[in-house]
């Protein structure tokens, strides 16, 4: 865990109304450990290089007049189905965050090995998933093609957002359409996020009831 990327330990976990666990997954070279370093750290390096297999990145965000605790976790290199079995995050993570690049024809075409590989060992059905297109930027050297990722997006069922590392663009949109979801399904039926009276429902009671639905860390 890099200390750098973690939120200021003497704040207190009482202003925090959620926490919420998401996995970056993804070919290698794709922009996952860039996308979270310029979404937590406000950084890009070019070349990222991690020795360990996962990566950890915190962040707590400011959404709605309430606080979430966010945790994510970088799969910064190739598991298998060993590893998907082992490793327990993927069954208690709350979201999913699967990771192409527009200039890897091959990250595409293993969007599929990645999905299969989960719903081996896991339930999607109670995760909420999102995919990545990382490198909008690019100018030149793009491989993908519009068709190509609306016809994946369509198979696999996953909302899609272009993103840049590079730039940020639509980083925090994506990530918030996410906690958006996420929140929604935290909180009681009734709970809408753009009533001007949602802090009401802000109860010990609820809270504690919440809290046992949702995934804590």
């Amino acid at each position: 865990m890099k200390n750098n990327d973690v939120e200021v330990e003497q704040d207190s976990l009482s202003n925090v109304k959620d926490y919420f666990n998401i996995v970056l997954i993804g070919d290698s070279s794709v922009g996952k450990t860039s996308i979270l370093e310029k979404y937590v750290n406000n950084a890009f390096e070019l070349d990222s290089k991690n020795k360990k297999i996962i990566e950890i990145y915190k962040k707590k965000i400011s959404f709605h007049s309430n606080l979430y605790k966010l945790k994510f976790w970088d799969i910064t290199k190739f598991i298998g189905k060993n590893d998907i079995s082992d490793i327990d995050m993927f069954y208690n993570c709350d979201g999913i965050i699967f990771v192409s690049s527009y200039d890897n024809q091959s990250s595409l075409q293993n969007l599929n090995v990645w999905y299969q590989l989960l719903i081996e060992y896991v339930d999607l059905s109670n995760k909420e998933m999102a995919w990545f297109i990382n490198k909008k930027d690019l100018k030149e050297g793009k491989v993908l093609t519009e068709e190509h990722i609306e016809k994946k997006s369509k198979d696999l069922q996953l909302d899609y957002y272009e993103v840049s590392a590079k730039t940020g663009e639509n980083i925090d949109d994506g990530i918030k359409a996410i906690v958006t979801k996420l929140v929604k399904k935290c909180n009681d039926s009734s709970f809408d996020l753009d009533s001007s009276t949602a802090d009401s429902i802000d109860s010990e009671n609820i809270e504690i009831e919440k809290r046992e639905k949702c995934n804590i860390f």
